[in-house]
């Protein structure tokens, strides 16, 4: 059995990969998450693993977390995965490749073995990012802005007039809204699924294909109104991207 664990910015997730087959992801905030949590909510829960993959895009905290635990319970130092030149069928874009996220790339990894075809992979959390797949396996680069909570924390935060006219309100269905609370969540959304839209338009022009749409990410529910295109949610894209690493012959 191998342990896949994603770290983000806010949420990890983890999940078994077994006989081949990646079992039901499980999820949680980590900000207070101490080695012993980890144990407790992870490594106690399941069999022995034999191998532990991780992304994290946390930072060194998290890190010391996973390497402690997993030393302690189980004898095994975790595994770190970080963006390659090429992987699980996929060319990375960047022409520093270590330099790409290692969630992106784990995400269209997992993307190119799910569809096996041009997609667009759509992730958004704190940030959102989008990157483009040929059906060839070639990544196109990607684009990186503030998720709807930082976007909208933005405006919040950094203006007083507009601040003090948010106190209350809600949004509704449509593109307008009738109170400045429900404007600026209505606004970050609206504006973040036409760059969705955007997006697939340009590779549908450069392909001369419509790729497939994937979203990911644990805010992926907050753009499902706002992109008026056919899509397709994969909860654990990073994890599926894990688990191809995960078959792939050590280096």
């Amino acid at each position: 059995m191998i342990l896949l664990i994603d770290i983000g910015n806010t949420r990890i997730k983890w999940a078994r990969f077994e006989r081949g087959a990646l079992q039901p992801q499980s999820a949680a905030v980590h900000a207070a998450w101490t080695a012993q949590t980890l144990l407790e909510t992870i490594l106690e829960t399941g069999g022995l693993a034999d191998r532990v993959l991780v992304s994290n895009v946390s930072g060194p905290r998290m890190a010391d977390v996973v390497r402690t635990a997993t030393s302690r319970e189980w004898k095994i130092e975790p595994e770190f995965v970080t963006a390659s030149a090429a992987a699980g069928g996929v060319r990375n874009a960047y022409s520093q490749p270590a330099q790409l996220g290692v969630d992106r790339w784990l995400a269209v990894i997992g993307a190119h073995a799910l569809e096996r075809g041009a997609v667009c992979v759509v992730s958004v959390g704190t940030a959102l990012t989008i990157d483009g797949i040929d059906a060839g396996g070639r990544h196109l680069g990607g684009l990186i802005v503030p998720g709807p909570d930082l976007m909208i924390s933005s405006l919040l935060h950094g203006t007083s007039d507009i601040a003090q006219r948010a106190q209350q309100g809600g949004t509704r269905d449509g593109l307008f809204a009738d109170n400045t609370l429900g404007a600026i969540r209505q606004g970050a959304e609206q504006a973040l699924g036409a760059l969705v839209e955007r997006a697939v338009e340009a590779m549908r022009r450069e392909l001369s294909q419509t790729p497939q749409l994937l979203l990911t990410g644990g805010a992926s529910s907050r753009l499902e109104k706002s992109i008026g295109l056919p899509y397709r949610v994969v909860a654990d894209l990073v994890l599926q991207g894990l688990a191809v690493i995960a078959t792939e012959p050590r280096s």
